[in-house]
């Protein structure tokens, strides 16, 4: 993989965004972290984000209303959505407010990996 590939991770737990953050760049992405819509907001309106990896509940937000308002964005529809959550039911909420994929909590770093190789994959990053 190429550090030209770019990760937004959305959580509001610092220690789990560093985390990802941390395997994912070990694994030759870039990866951004943002804790809050605001911030996810700012990181795409200055970054060519090519996968958002983000966490279903977050402090005073509905992760699942953020993934809808970004499939809802005719900018940003297409931009691949993995979220995670260790709500019994998340699975089934979260692919019907559109997600792409989604993975329980707790996962292992390799699971994670797979699914980012695999839309990464599938979905050929721009070219800078």
């Amino acid at each position: 993989m190429s550090v030209n590939t770019r990760i937004l991770i959305l959580d509001d737990d610092p220690d789990i965004c560093t985390m990802i953050k941390m395997v994912l760049e070990y694994h030759g992405f870039a990866a951004f972290e943002a804790d809050s819509e605001e911030r996810a907001n700012q990181v795409l309106a200055s970054e060519p984000i090519d996968l958002i990896i983000m966490d279903m509940l977050l402090s005073g937000a509905d992760g699942t209303d953020i993934c809808r308002r970004i499939k809802n964005d005719k900018e940003k529809s297409s931009l691949p959505i993995l979220m995670f959550s260790a709500h019994p039911t998340a699975r089934e909420t979260c692919l019907a407010a559109g997600a792409d994929d989604f993975i329980p909590k707790p996962f292992e770093m390799n699971d994670l990996i797979a699914r980012v190789t695999f839309f990464i994959e599938r979905n050929p990053i721009r070219q800078d």
